[in-house]
């Protein structure tokens, strides 16, 4: 339960808004004490292992663990650490997983779009646009690679920046996301159906129905390129 709410989908955005809010307003990350990366839009993901609400296009869950990493850890996917960074082939999660027993949850936000900026350019800065491609990270946040020397690893910092900069988020459906049953598979939409495009995904040629879970949050009047 949340504020008397029963405890849902939209609770769960609910809950997550305040620090999407922290997250998208009130800092940024600083690589390698040189620049800044600066978000714009961040996508939650969120699925319980053994409660109802379920996200089955989030990679990191149980039903997604290969036989051999099983086999090294007695059958089980162990739990992200908080704050840990996982990187897949869509981009860069920030994760805050819990094992706890009873609340078993996977739960992590994907930098949807962003922004390289100077240390020294000014945050407010309006004229340079976002990234909407959440691939494109790599290139950026890891552009010396991932070192097996200390003295020459990447050092990600997250700085918080002056209030009020920016104070608007909004929440929209995640970008790319289909409806998935209960059997794990796409929803697609039967001929004949009559949807609106917005909910409406389109795959290799196939129209399926689109996640429309208000999980993607967005800093408003932003430029994207």
């Amino acid at each position: 339960m949340i504020n008397n709410k029963k405890w849902n989908e939209n609770a769960v955005a609910e809950c997550f808004e305040p620090c999407a809010k922290e997250i998208l307003l009130n800092g940024y990350f600083l690589i390698n004490n040189e620049y800044i990366i600066d978000l714009g839009s961040i996508e939650l993901y969120y699925h319980e292992e053994t409660g109802p609400i379920k996200d089955y296009i989030m990679y990191h869950r149980k039903e997604r663990v290969t036989s051999r990493i099983k086999e090294f850890n007695n059958g089980n996917l162990p739990y992200f650490e908080f704050g840990s960074m996982n990187l897949h082939q869509s981009g860069v999660d920030v994760t805050f997983e819990n094992g706890e027993k009873e609340k078993e949850y996977r739960a992590s936000f994907l930098i949807r779009s962003y922004r390289v900026l100077r240390k020294s350019d000014d945050i407010a800065n309006d004229i340079i646009p976002f990234d909407p491609h959440s691939t494109h990270i790599f290139d950026d946040m890891f552009y010396k690679g991932i070192s097996f020397n200390k003295e020459k690893k990447t050092t990600i910092e997250w700085i918080e920046r002056k209030k009020g900069v920016y104070d608007i988020i909004d929440k929209i459906p995640r970008q790319n996301v289909a409806k998935y049953t209960e059997n794990m598979e796409k929803v697609k939409i039967a001929n004949g159906e009559t949807m609106q495009s917005k909910e409406i995904l389109r795959i290799n040629g196939i129209n399926y129905r689109r996640d429309m879970r208000p999980w993607q949050f967005k800093r408003l009047n932003i430029k994207e390129k």
